[in-house]
Order: C-alpha cells, then structure tokens, then sequence
C-alpha cells in the first residue's frame, strides 16, 4: 500500500518537456509531481530547483537498457538531416516520402515501428523501444523550441503594445486608424494538435515500462485532453476553479494538504454513491478553501490559473491509458487505488481577459 504523497502525485502527460512555469503552478497544490523524459534528456537548468528541493521527480525508463551512444548518434543524424533540407518546399518533401530522414535501412525500420506500435519477437522490441525514443526526443526539441519562440513573439507583442499606446492618442486624435493591438494574435500552438496519436502512444510505453504510484494524471494541452477523454462515456467531472496569485510559496500552503486529501478520497474510493456525494461535495469544500485563501493573500495578482478534473471510474491509470493508447485492458495496477483522475491545467499572465491559454504558457 502506497502513501498518500506517493498516490497524490500528478504525472504530465503526453509530453517530455515542461514548462518552468507550469511546474510552478502546481506546486500551488501539490507536495510533489512527476515528469517522463527518454533516454540521454537534459531537463532544463530551470527546472533543476524543482528538482532538488523534491518536488519535480523526473522518471527515465529505458535509462539502463538503451545504447545511450547509439541514441545520440541517430539524433545527430537526423537533425544533420533537418539542417541540410530545412528550405526544402512541401512538393520535394511529399516525393521522397519515407525518406524524409537520414536514408538508410535504419531510418525504414525505425518508421515502421513508429507507425505500428507493436513488436513480436525480442529484436522487434527491441527496435520498437528504440524508435520510440528517437520520437519522443524530436517531439521534445519540438515542444521546447515551440515554447521559446512563443515566448520570444510575446515580448515582441509587449514591446509592440507599449509602444502603441504612446501613439494611440494622437492618431485617434487625427482621425486614423487604430493599430491592431497584437502584432501576433495567434501564436499559442497547441502541440497536442500534432501527432497527437502517436504522442500518446510513445508516452505510455514510457509510463507502462515504470509506472508511477500515482493515478493522476495532467495536461496543459486542450487537445491531449479531449483525445484521452472525449470518448469515454463514463467520465465524470469532479472540481474546476481558476486561481490568482502572485507567484508560488515557498513552503507548502495548508489548501495543498487539503486538496491532497480530497484527491486521495476520490482515487481509493469505489465507484458508488459514497464516492458520488463525495463529488457532490469537493466542489463546495474546494471553493470555501479558495474563498479563505484569497482573503488571507490580498493583491495584486500577476498570474491566473485554471484547473479542470474529470474522474475515470473503476480503472487505474496503467489500465486506462492502455486501453486508450493501445487497444486492450492490460496493465498492472499498484496499490489500493480505485480510480484515475485526469486534469486540464491551463495558465498564464492575470492580464489575459478570456482565461489562462494553452500549453505550455509562459
């Protein structure tokens, strides 16, 4: 049997790279929480105070029984390959096809595993692990690159806003045209609406291979949420609030014990009308929480987050997710836990005036 900490620990999903300011958010409520990275990843130099104060745990699955030499070799290839035919137009691309990668029976191999998730024989595992990193390594520097760019538009955008407002009162004044009031309205990418199947796909063989003690399990993308849970009949929504604060304490906060053990009640709980009027309740419970907690650290807030949570009934995380992401009901489940809880955490600056947008928001 597993400790409430180690039960109520939320595991991000379906992605390796996390924002700094989205573990931060967390932290608002949780002790601690889990991030899946593949082999020979290098977590950002600002997620290492998350790390060492305890409350990040990264897990590395295949850390032992993957060539680590053999990984960067391939990605160096591969990149190499990007580099050589970044220019290259869309009709080049769609000619070579399969090739699109360093030629060889290698890259062949390595994209008809990735495409058919599923290995017989050993060496076919074997290939698949391996594909399935390389994967989640292009997708990670993907996401990270994504996330760097966003950031850099959005200065641009502040420094761009500022300077519009110097200016907006005289050309008003002179009858012109007001400028727009973004230069890059639409920058923030969801990079769940990419690939979104064989992300998920990836991501569990990484989880089912350690499975975490935890059966939570969160995104900050939209689309990663509505793939995992938009067909699942039976899901229920538990708790949803939005929060704002200044940046996160320090030390542990009393609504983090407290939403811990509203937590811990819905996983150990059976599916009957005892966890039903549990529900029932958390929402009450939870708003008077957030209620007392406002008034105790008045303003001003600079950041906003939103934080949505659905129940899977009856199924552990490892069950759910291979049923989701592999077609079959297998998975080995830990613990005495009941259920799987599934969260939207969505955040970003106070100014925005329709709500924390997506992944990954900085």
């Amino acid at each position: 049997m597993f400790s409430k900490s180690e039960i109520v620990s939320p595991v991000y999903f379906p992605f390796t790279f996390i924002s700094p300011s989205l573990v931060e958010t967390m932290s608002l409520f949780f002790h601690r929480m889990c991030l899946y990275q593949p082999v020979c990843s290098k977590p950002q130099t600002a997620l290492r105070p998350w790390m060492d104060k305890g409350f990040l745990n990264i897990r590395v699955p295949f850390e032992n029984l993957i060539n680590k030499k053999s990984i960067e070799a391939m990605l160096r290839n591969y990149k190499n390959w990007g580099l050589l035919h970044q220019h290259a137009d869309l009709a080049y691309l769609k000619t070579v096809g399969d090739q699109i990668a360093p030629d060889g029976p290698v890259t062949a191999r390595i994209i008809s595993e990735i495409r058919g998730l599923t290995g017989k024989t050993s060496k076919e595992s074997e290939n698949r692990d391996l594909a399935l990193q390389i994967f989640l390594h292009l997708a990670q520097d993907f996401d990270q690159q994504s996330l760097e760019l966003r950031q850099q538009l959005n200065q641009l955008n502040d420094q761009y806003q500022a300077l519009q407002s110097f200016f907006r009162q005289n050309e008003t004044e002179q009858g012109h045209h007001v400028i727009p009031s973004e230069l890059f309205p639409f920058i923030e990418d969801d990079p769940g609406n990419f690939l979104i199947e064989k992300r998920m796909a990836a991501w569990n063989h990484l989880f089912q291979k350690d499975p975490a003690e935890s059966t939570i399990l969160f995104t900050d993308s939209p689309a990663a949420l509505a793939w995992l849970l938009d067909t699942v009949k039976e899901k229920v929504e538990v708790l949803k609030f939005d929060i704002a604060y200044a940046q996160a304490p320090t030390d542990q906060p009393p609504r983090t014990d407290h939403l811990e053990k509203l937590f811990d009640g819905l996983l150990r709980t059976p599916w009957g009308e005892q966890l039903q009027e549990s529900i029932k309740q958390t929402s009450r419970h939870t708003k008077a929480m957030l209620d007392q907690w406002k008034k105790s650290t008045p303003g001003p807030y600079e950041k906003i987050a939103s934080f949505r949570w659905y129940l899977v009934p009856n199924q552990g995380a490892c069950r759910f997710l291979n049923r989701r992401c592999a077609g079959n009901n297998g998975g080995e489940e830990k613990g005495d836990v009941k259920n799987t809880v599934v969260g939207l955490v969505t955040h970003g600056p106070q100014s925005w005036s329709h709500g924390p947008k997506g992944k990954n928001s900085c």
